[in-house]
C-alpha cells in the first residue's frame, strides 16, 4: 500500500517536471521558438514559417528564458530548436509591430500588429566568421525570433554617441562598444524613428547606471559655485546706484538672463535623465529662451553705445532713455519669444527629426549631435556675435576719430568730460564683450568638436572656462579699484551710524 502511494507521487512529480524533462537535448534556450501554433505532421514534424523542424529538435517547457538566464514560468508549450537549422535574429516584438512604454521608467510592451505595420529596410549589415561584413536580408536569410529578454532596456542610439555603436554578427550575437559579446538572449531588435527613418537598434537590457563624465560633474561644480557670483554682481551695482541709467538697465537684464539661464544649466546637469518628458521639454524650451535673450541683450549693449558715440554733444532725456529702453526690451525679450514659439512649434510637427531642435527629446537640451543645434541657436548667436563686434569696431574708430578732434580742449572742457565718461563705459563693455563673445566662439567651436577624440582635453578647458563666467564677470564689474574705494566708503560709513547710534549705557 505504501508503495503505490510512492509510486503516485512519483507519477504527479513527473508531470510537473515534464516540462524540464523534454527539454531538447544539445540545444540552448535562446536556439529555441515557440511551435505550438505551427502544423505538426504525422511524422512527429512541425512547420515554423519556411522550415520543417524534426520531431528530435522539439520539447515542451515550462518556462522561458530572460535576460541573465533568469526563468520565468509560463505555461507548457512546445517549442522547437530553430536555430540550429537556419540562422537566427532576435526582434523585441513582432517585426511589424510598435513597443511602447508610457514614460522612461515604465516597463515595455508589445503593441498589436497594425495593418502595414512599421516600415524599414530589411537589410542590416552582419559581420561573417570570416570577419567581413555583408548586407543580409532578414526576412530571407534569418529565422526571426521575437521576445523581450527585460521590461526596462535601453535604446541603444549609435547616432548619438559612439560608446552605442553596435555589430551584429552571423551567428546573432552582438557586440557593443569594448564590452564583451552578448547572446540573442540577452538583447532584441526594434526600429525606431531616427532622423525621420525607420532603423534597426537593439535594446540592451544590461543594468543602465548614468555615470556623467568627469568634465559634466567638473563644469557643474564650477557653475554652482559661480551662479551665486552673477546675482552678486546685480546686487551690488544695483546698491552701487549703477544700474538706473540705460546702460545700467541693458547690464542688469543681460546680466539677469545669463544668471537664470546658468542655474537652469546646473539643474539640468544634476537631473538631467530624472525628468519625466514634459518636465524635460519645459527647463528645455525655457532655458533656450533665458540662453537666446542673453545675446540679445549683448547685441543691445553694444548698439547703444555705438549709437551714443555718435551723438557725443547731445544729452538724453529721462523720458527718451525710457522709451528707448522699452524698445530695447521688446527687442531682447519679444525676439527670443518669439525664436521660442518657432522653436516648440517645430519640434512637435511633422519635420523630420533632423531638422528639429530636439529639445526633451533625449536630453533637455538642443540635440548638439546633428546641425540643428546651428540652425537653431549657434547660428542666429554667431549672427549676433558678428553684428557686436562691427558695432565696436565702428565705436572704436569714433573714439579714436573724436580724441583726435578734441586734443587742443583743455581738461575742463565738458565735452571732454563726456568724451572720458563714454570711453571708460566703452572699455568696460569692452572687456565684458571680449570675455563673453570669446566664452561664445569658444562653445561654438566645442559644439563642431563634437565627441572627437583630438579634441576632447582642449573642449574639456574651453568648458571650464565657460563655466566660469559667473566669476570672471564678477571681477570684471565689481573687483575695480574705483568700485572696491566705494564699497570700502559704504562699508566704513554704515558701520559709523551703527556706533553712532548704539545706546550709551550709564552706570
Amino acid at each position: 500500500m505504501r508503495s503505490r502511494h510512492l509510486m503516485v507521487f512519483f507519477v504527479i512529480y513527473l508531470l510537473n517536471c515534464h516540462g524540464v524533462l523534454s527539454n531538447i537535448p544539445n540545444c540552448a534556450f535562446e536556439d529555441t521558438v515557440n511551435i505550438t501554433a505551427g502544423q505538426k505532421f504525422p511524422n512527429g514534424t512541425y512547420s515554423y514559417e519556411d522550415l520543417l523542424v524534426p520531431s528530435h529538435l522539439i520539447g515542451y517547457y515550462a518556462y522561458i528564458e530572460l535576460f541573465g538566464g533568469e526563468r520565468k514560468p509560463v505555461e507548457q508549450h512546445l517549442r522547437g530548436c530553430v536555430c540550429q537549422l537556419k540562422r537566427c535574429i532576435k526582434f523585441c516584438c513582432d517585426p511589424r509591430a510598435k513597443m511602447r512604454r508610457i514614460d522612461e521608467n515604465s516597463p515595455a510592451k508589445c503593441e498589436p500588429i497594425l495593418i502595414g505595420g512599421i516600415n524599414y529596410s530589411p537589410y542590416l549589415n552582419i559581420t561573417l566568421h570570416n570577419g567581413t561584413q555583408r548586407a543580409m536580408n532578414w526576412l530571407n536569410e534569418f529565422v526571426v525570433q521575437r521576445g523581450l529578454p527585460c521590461e526596462n532596456g535601453q535604446m541603444l542610439a549609435p547616432h548619438v554617441s559612439d560608446l552605442e555603436r553596435w555589430e551584429l554578427f552571423e551567428n546573432g550575437s552582438l557586440l557593443i562598444a569594448d564590452r564583451p559579446l552578448i547572446s540573442r538572449r540577452d538583447y532584441c531588435l526594434y526600429a525606431y524613428p531616427v532622423y525621420g527613418i525607420n532603423v534597426l537598434n537593439p535594446m540592451d537590457c544590461f543594468p543602465y547606471t548614468e555615470e556623467k563624465p568627469p568634465t559634466i560633474i567638473a563644469n557643474t561644480i564650477i557653475l554652482m559655485i559661480c551662479a551665486p557670483f552673477l546675482y552678486a554682481t546685480i546686487i551690488i551695482l544695483w546698491l552701487m546706484g549703477k544700474l538706473r541709467n540705460l546702460h545700467g538697465k541693458c547690464l542688469a537684464c543681460y546680466l539677469f538672463s545669463l544668471a537664470n539661464g546658468t542655474l537652469l544649466l546646473v539643474v539640468v546637469n544634476l537631473r538631467n535623465s530624472k525628468y519625466d518628458d514634459v518636465a524635460c521639454a519645459n527647463i528645455g524650451f525655457v532655458n533656450y529662451y533665458i540662453l537666446t535673450a542673453v545675446f540679445f541683450w549683448l547685441n543691445v549693449i553694444c548698439f547703444d553705445l555705438w549709437k551714443n558715440f555718435r551723438i557725443t554733444n547731445v544729452s538724453i532725456q529721462l523720458s527718451t532713455e525710457r522709451k528707448q529702453f522699452l524698445y530695447y526690451s521688446l527687442y531682447a525679450w519679444g525676439v527670443p519669444a518669439i525664436m521660442t514659439a518657432i522653436t516648440v512649434t517645430l519640434q512637435y510637427s511633422d519635420l523630420p527629426d533632423e531638422l528639429k531642435s530636439g529639445i526633451g527629446v533625449l536630453r533637455c537640451w538642443l540635440n548638439t549631435d546633428n546641425w540643428s543645434a546651428m540652425i537653431y541657436f549657434y547660428g542666429p548667436c554667431l549672427l549676433l556675435i558678428m553684428f557686436n563686434i562691427v558695432f565696436f569696431s565702428l565705436t572704436m574708430k569714433k573714439i579714436l576719430t573724436t580724441r583726435r578732434e578734441l586734443r587742443k580742449l583743455t581738461r575742463d572742457d565738458c565735452r571732454m568730460q563726456r568724451l572720458h565718461s563714454q570711453q571708460n563705459n566703452v572699455w568696460l563693455f569692452f572687456r565684458l564683450f571680449t570675455i563673453m563673445g570669446i566664452s561664445w566662439l569658444l562653445e561654438i567651436f566645442t559644439y563642431l568638436a563634437g565627441d572627437r577624440e583630438e579634441y576632447i582635453v582642449i573642449c574639456a578647458i574651453i568648458n571650464a572656462f565657460n563655466s566660469a563666467q559667473g566669476l570672471i564677470i564678477f571681477i570684471i564689474l565689481i573687483l575695480r579699484k574705483k568700485n572696491l574705494s566705494v564699497i570700502n566708503n559704504a562699508i566704513i560709513a554704515n558701520f559709523s551710524k551703527l556706533r553712532c547710534c548704539r545706546p550709551v549705557s550709564h552706570k
